[in-house]
């Protein structure tokens, strides 16, 4: 190659032929393929710095050192690369989803088994993922030219992305409109209307002092009433907050079900939201990683001030120390129960994104000798971090508002949606301009879903024009078809039927069926790729083995595979029906789609399998078991390093 066709890829002509273009390397070519000034390519980054195999100093950018892959793009900085990957994990997973996990199940007993999970399962997958796809430079499906009868895994990681896309542009549409609402003079969650029974605009302990056996007498409140026995009772019984009847009754207009009957039509207001959230999407998406990679700038950074001014505040509500105690010491009788390991399990692989498609799909965008081992340390942590920064502004909410009740941590609020769109709502009501806080608190949680939701839409693009190559030219009539398509498909959502809609999505389509793909993932490549080829892979990839390679080396081949098949069968053997927000199991109807969606999401997977096993058979040149095996397990001729060269070359290199 030219240092003209060089010249003409940075600039991003494309050549007449949409396939790879691979440099041809010959072993005694001396150090002059540097690539041109000019070109976008010839800057070194902080990791090009590590030495070549062959020994060389990487002061400047040779053609051996990347694959030109035409129309499908690369990183502009190290920067946007570990931003995107923080967008992708650090989201709505990290406020809205995990706190809500913790507060179910036990809040510090959840932490402790999420971060011990992390160490054994979640970093190693994590790192895998991001290794394997910089790799070979391919995506979700393309990468199992590793093991070809697993590419049905690569599939269903597409979908589950699409799933979660769905649902969680719904998500986005409900914080577009708390945050609009929060523009209201009066914020509307703060009053009752006349059809709302039983609703109380603040709540207040009950008073229950016997005023004969108190050196002062209690004081009833506007809110309580005398009952003629000398107590303080409620003056509505069984009282309602306002905020919880303006997000089921205002917000979602809650049906009864998602029976046809129930599922209604979808709710105009918040059709315009979730439209509105899809174009910004779109929008951002655009250009693919070019113009996302610049939005994640702000959309990453942001959460991050809001959620330290709303943690800085917290700390000085009366109370708060009594949820951020909750949240992190330990009760450890309750590790004894697995049902906060499956639930910490589920809430690690959303949140890192482990096995949905998209860190895969970040990874293959990155130079091939970029050193990325201590990127994906630091991704994961972060990751932790924003859990927890998450879960202390939560929970220090939730001290505030038990000592407001006169009550303790676990009984302030329901699980679900509760937390963010009913408990924080209620909260910041309560704080001076608030106004001000509620506006920057949903302008928040819609960038952090912002972000999660440019991973997903950005991974189920790539697997298509990966796939299809000749996509790559139609990028922006593909990205705004996949975002109509994607409004079109959330329009269930936001019905009044939709809660129970996004809840299903949620548990079978994003934790149920993903438990079962990460089991599939990590043993069709240490199992069936091996182990020992990853690991020789990464040295000739990284310049030397990554360090605590046998630690690594135990996390994929033993405690991944063994945690998660033991979490799985427990949970099969001890399913329990989905329930609602009330605590109602879902019907049967409803039950019944749960699992088509994880059945749907799951089925490339043996699709996939059963169809290669049916093609080796009608193919003549395999004849006996062994070459059956090696056509279905063992890599094909696609399967090779992205810096151009082929798969046994590379290993002669390695010391």
């Amino acid at each position: 190659m030219s240092k003209n066709q060089v010249a003409n890829f940075s600039s991003g002509v494309e050549p007449e032929e949409n396939n790879t273009v691979k440099i041809q390397i010959n072993e005694t070519q001396q150090p002059t393929d540097v690539l041109p000034d000019d070109s976008v390519y010839s800057k070194v980054w902080w990791g090009d710095l590590v030495p070549r195999e062959d020994g060389s100093p990487r002061t400047a950018v040779r053609l051996s050192d990347i694959q030109f892959t035409a129309g499908r793009g690369e990183w502009g900085s190290k920067f946007e690369f570990i931003l995107s990957c923080m967008g992708l994990s650090v989201g709505l997973g990290n406020v809205w989803r995990f706190p809500y996990l913790a507060y179910d199940n036990g809040g510090s007993a959840f932490l402790v088994a999420y971060i011990i999970l992390q160490m054994l399962v979640g970093e190693a997958m994590y790192f895998m993922e991001l290794c394997m796809s910089q790799f070979s430079g391919k995506g979700p499906t393309k990468m199992w030219d590793m093991n070809p009868a697993a590419k049905g895994v690569g599939i269903s990681m597409c979908i589950v992305a699409a799933n979660v896309c769905v649902y969680y542009s719904a998500i986005m549409a409900y914080t577009l409109h708390f945050f609009f609402s929060s523009m209201q003079k009066t914020l509307p969650w703060t009053v009752c209307k006349p059809e709302w029974l039983n609703c109380v605009e603040k709540r207040y302990p009950v008073c229950e002092m016997n005023w004969t056996k108190q050196d002062e007498p209690c004081t009833c409140r506007d809110d309580y009433k005398d009952d003629g026995m000398r107590k303080c009772v409620p003056a509505v019984a069984n009282g309602t907050s306002a905020a919880e009847f303006y997000f089921y009754k205002s917000v979602l207009q809650l049906s009864d079900g998602l029976e046809p009957e129930n599922i209604g039509t979808p709710i105009p207001l918040l059709t315009v939201c979730l439209f509105l959230a899809g174009t910004v999407v779109v929008f951002c998406l655009i250009k693919g990683i070019k113009s996302s990679g610049k939005v994640v700038y702000f959309t990453v950074t942001f959460p991050y001030v809001i959620l330290l001014a709303l943690l800085f505040r917290g700390f000085f509500l009366d109370g708060s120390w009594d949820g951020i105690k909750y949240f992190l010491v330990p009760d450890w009788s309750k590790l004894k129960n697995v049902n906060v390991w499956a639930s910490a399990a589920g809430q690690m692989f959303f949140s890192l994104s482990v096995t949905f498609g998209g860190i895969i799909m970040f990874g293959s965008y990155n130079r091939f000798n970029y050193q990325v081992y201590s990127d994906a340390i630091f991704i994961a942590l972060m990751d932790l971090a924003t859990s927890v920064l998450g879960g202390l502004v939560v929970f220090s909410t939730f001290g505030a508002m038990a000592k407001i009740l006169g009550t303790s941590v676990d009984h302030v609020a329901t699980s679900g949606y509760g937390l963010a769109f009913v408990v924080y709502p209620e909260t910041l009501s309560r704080m001076p301009l608030t106004h001000v806080w509620s506006i920057l608190f949903f302008f928040m949680l819609f960038t952090l879903g912002l972000d999660s939701e440019f991973g997903l839409m950005e991974t189920v693009l790539t697997c298509l024009q990966d796939e299809f190559p000749a996509l790559r030219r139609r990028k922006s009539a593909v990205c705004i078809t996949a975002g109509a398509i994607c409004f079109l498909l959330g329009l269930p959502c936001v019905c009044p039927g939709g809660d129970y809609v996004v809840s299903l999505m949620d548990h079978y389509g994003a934790d149920f069926a993903v438990l079962i793909l990460a089991f599939w993932e990590v043993v069709a490549v240490m199992w069936g790729y091996g182990v020992k080829n990853v690991l020789m892979d990464l040295e000739y990839m990284l310049g030397a083995k990554p360090c605590f390679w046998w630690y690594w080396a135990f996390c994929w081949t033993t405690a991944c595979p063994g945690i998660i098949c033991f979490l799985f069968l427990y949970r099969m053997f001890n399913y329990k029906p989905l329930k609602d927000h009330e605590g109602d199991v879902y019907s049967q109807f409803a039950q019944n789609i749960g699992w088509f969606i994880c059945t749907y999401t799951l089925l490339p997977v043996p699709v996939w399998f059963f169809y290669l096993v049916t093609k080796s058979f009608m193919m003549p040149d395999i004849v006996t078991w062994k070459q059956r095996k090696k056509f279905l397990f063992a890599p094909n001729r696609n399967w090779h390093p992205n810096d151009g060269r082929s798969l046994p070359a590379s290993r002669t290199n390695l010391a």
